[in-house]
């Protein structure tokens, strides 16, 4: 394991206990046949009247973080000298590849919150231009998806800086 490919593993294993530390909950509705909705990201160890871990949503998220994990072990496994591309620029395109992922399957909020008879909740990650086009997105998760990509690959953008080149001067 070369000296990238531990920097990803470890903010990796950061966002992965970050994700464990603070899961998305639902909110359990109190009239009969009530749906759960998404409710938000509470700390783990806190007690939570109404409200149940989102094992779905969590599910999609480790998976998420496992695929681009391994695609960055991939892409950083081949020494210095034989690299396409360098680190940082590899970064920015994984960096536009999830945004364009996150933009492309936006989550999508129900069909009785487009009404606006009853509060908003999310329903689930779409196709942006499929059949259902004509329902609002869910704004604070997709808010929450976008800053999380920016921030990780501002930090990855940080700590993958290539080392700085030892000038061959003689005398």
């Amino acid at each position: 394991m070369n000296s990238a490919q531990r920097t990803v593993v470890i903010l990796a294993a950061i966002n992965l206990a970050l994700m464990l530390l603070f899961p998305p909950h639902d909110s359990l509705s109190l009239w009969r046949g009530g749906t759960p909705s998404l409710d938000g990201f509470y700390f783990v160890f806190d007690r939570h009247y109404n409200k149940q871990t989102n094992g779905d949503l969590l599910t999609l998220q480790i998976l998420w973080l496992l695929a681009n994990t391994a695609l960055a072990w991939l892409l950083l496994q081949r020494p210095a000298g034989e690299r396409i591309m360098s680190r940082r620029a590899a970064v920015l395109l994984v960096v536009v590849a999830n945004l364009a992922v996150v933009l492309l399957f936006p989550p999508f909020e129900n069909y009785a919150s487009a009404t606006r008879m009853s509060g908003t909740w999310f329903d689930g990650f779409y196709f942006a231009f499929g059949d259902k086009l004509h329902r609002r997105f869910y704004l604070p998760l997709l808010y929450i998806e976008v800053l999380w990509v920016l921030i990780n690959g501002a930090v990855l953008w940080l700590l993958l800086r290539e080392p700085p080149q030892q000038e061959s001067g003689g005398s």
